[in-house]
């Protein structure tokens, strides 16, 4: 085969390249659409507090103020529970962040062994995919950490507390 000369070599090279950025924009593309089809960016809140006895917060999907989202509620990466944010926070309403006042969640602590170090609580809202049949979660807030005293309260509290409460 005969070698290119020097400016059909140099027009292969441009072409080459725009074609690369060409298939570079078209991937991003593909991923942004498939992030707002999966993954809702719209979802404000935060995790107020948690500690051994409770966790709360508030959650809003900005795209739908007037609606109540689920959340689900982990400690150290274990499922606690899921739930509608429906409770009052008035505070939510006169930020002007939602269309009401409910959308508050509250979920009451499981019981857990006091232990030197802490547990984490984090709190994710639940987006259904655009099939309706996969959900994704995003997380609402900062996670919070918290420790647990001993006392009466978690006396009997397993140290494998999840697969406790999995039993219930």
């Amino acid at each position: 085969p005969a070698a290119l000369a020097p400016r059909a070599r140099a027009r292969l090279s441009h072409i080459l390249i725009a074609k690369s950025v060409a298939e570079a924009l078209f991937l991003a593309a593909l991923v942004t659409a498939f992030s707002y089809a999966h993954f809702r960016p719209h979802f404000r809140g935060s995790l107020d507090a948690a500690d051994a006895r409770a966790v709360g917060g508030w959650a809003v999907d900005e795209r739908e103020p007037g609606a109540q989202i689920e959340v689900e509620f982990y400690i150290d990466g274990h499922f606690v529970a899921r739930r509608r944010a429906g409770e009052m926070r008035a505070d939510v309403l006169a930020a002007g962040r939602a269309a009401s006042a409910y959308h508050g969640f509250i979920f009451e602590t499981p019981r857990l062994p006091a232990r030197e170090g802490e547990y984490e609580a984090r709190v994710f809202a639940v987006h259904a995919g655009a099939d309706a049949e996969r959900a994704t979660l995003q997380q609402i807030g900062e996670p919070k950490r918290f420790r647990v005293a001993p006392g009466a309260d978690n006396s009997g509290a397993p140290e494998a507390w999840w697969e406790d409460s999995l039993r219930r």
